[in-house]
């Protein structure tokens, strides 16, 4: 059995299409499809993204049938704290850039504001002293 078979039991097993699994690991539509038809071999950097995200599977069951398809507890924690560590550096790397990109539109946006509300004052005020300069007269 291959380790693309192996992949596909799994995804039977926790009711997992083939769309969301490309799509969580970042796959083209179909090519999960294409590799399981033609029992195609699966590279390491799919491996790897398989690995991350969905760390109960049992990566060395995937490769070679050996051992239980579902991970133990254990090595799930010790793989989720330090063999993903790469990934979500560069993932929340990512996600700061965006925040702080949202960061200086908002900052954009309220400084706009300030002008509009400083204009809408220097109108109230104007409009104000016109009307008491036509009460004096």
């Amino acid at each position: 059995m291959k380790p693309i078979e192996r992949i596909a039991i799994y995804l039977q097993y926790k009711t997992i299409s083939p769309h969301s699994f490309e799509r969580n690991i970042n796959l083209s539509n179909g090519y999960y499809a294409k590799q399981l038809k033609n029992l195609g071999s699966v590279g390491s950097d799919i491996l790897i993204k398989v690995h991350n995200h969905y760390p109960d599977l049992n990566i060395l069951w995937v490769l070679t049938g050996d051992g239980q398809m579902i991970a133990e507890h254990e090595n799930t924690l010790s793989n989720s704290n330090s063999d993903d560590y790469p990934l979500r550096y560069i993932s929340d790397n990512k996600k700061l850039k965006n925040l702080e990109s949202d960061l200086e539109k908002l900052n954009v946006v309220i400084k706009d504001k300030e002008k509009i509300i400083g204009l809408y004052e220097f109108m109230l005020n104007n409009n104000q002293q016109s009307s008491t300069i036509a009460d004096i007269r």
